[in-house]
């Protein structure tokens, strides 16, 4: 079985259980770890995922974060967007704060746009993390959310865990969250 199907069942398993209510956001978190060669595969079938979640019984609410980044960029205005693009350091010293608020914001923005009765039987799902690598660290934008964010937040996740240990990529120096993760080889 691909290693896509493995992780979707894994999914399935995973969704099916009823939620929790009242959870630190802690334990709200759920990643989908895959390998970041997957990162294609995952795209084309993300929608796969979606229909597993309402057939639980659940919302699902897509967050893409792939052209954040120049979404991003193009709340600067055109002086500060130039001084940005002509130094990679200056524009990384502006991505670490300001690039993890505005995907922050995005984050709200998906939460205020589901009604409130729904909010807690929703999965606000982030995609396109890869997008974020050299500039934004995935742990500070997961920091930075309100402990009351509803729901659950799926994190589609390129990397790889051992442990509570995470690697963004493969590359980023590993970070300790207590996230649930949701493997391709997780077995009932």
């Amino acid at each position: 079985m691909a290693r896509i199907d493995q992780l979707l069942e894994s999914y399935k398993r995973h969704v099916a259980l009823p939620l929790r209510p009242g959870l630190p956001l802690s334990q709200r978190v759920w990643f989908l770890v895959y390998s970041p060669e997957d990162e294609r595969r995952m795209a084309v079938r993300i929608s796969e995922f979606g229909l597993a979640t309402q057939e639980a019984g659940l919302d699902w609410h897509l967050v893409g974060f792939t052209g954040a980044f120049a979404d991003w960029l193009d709340t600067l205005d055109e002086e500060e967007r130039a001084i940005c693009l002509r130094d990679p350091e200056v524009v990384e010293n502006y991505a670490e704060r300001g690039l993890r608020d505005f995907l922050c914001q995005r984050l709200r923005d998906a939460v205020d746009s589901v009604p409130p009765e729904r909010a807690e039987h929703t999965v606000f799902v982030v995609t396109g993390l890869m997008e974020l690598y050299d500039f934004v660290h995935v742990s500070a934008v997961l920091d930075e959310l309100d402990p009351h964010f509803p729901g659950v937040l799926l994190v589609c996740f390129p990397g790889e865990r051992e442990g509570n240990t995470y690697r963004f990529l493969g590359a980023r120096t590993g970070w300790d969250y207590l996230a649930i993760p949701i493997l391709a080889d997780n077995r009932p």
